[in-house]
């Protein structure tokens, strides 16, 4: 990652060390923002090695199957869930048709 990427603008850096001797002038400007030195935040030009997104992340990180009795091994069998109680009944489409919409409450 290049330091222009990080701080949005070029910094000022001293000469070689040949010229170590001489009283190196400070820098001009360290700006953090955009490239006009505003009041922003960092910048981030452009990213060389993007994230994954989380199910992407998942998806390649999740664990994998590798001991043969892990590859062998198969679902979990439960039991068959109980009958529903007899106050619970499914309604057909027929049985709903046949009964009257009920009426609307008349005042007098």
């Amino acid at each position: 990652m290049s330091v222009s990427a990080i701080f949005g603008s070029r910094l000022v850096a001293p000469p070689p060390s040949s010229a170590a001797t001489k009283a190196a002038p400070p820098p001009q400007r360290l700006a953090v923002g955009r490239y006009g030195g505003g009041s922003c935040g960092l910048v981030i030009e452009c990213s060389s090695r993007p994230q994954k997104k989380a199910t992407k992340h998942h998806m390649k990180t999740r664990p994998r199957k590798s001991c043969p009795s892990d590859i062998r091994h198969g679902p979990a069998v439960y039991p068959p869930l109980p009958s529903l109680p007899p106050e619970w009944s499914f309604v057909s489409e027929a049985a709903a048709a046949a009964e009257a919409p009920p009426q609307p409450v008349q005042h007098e």
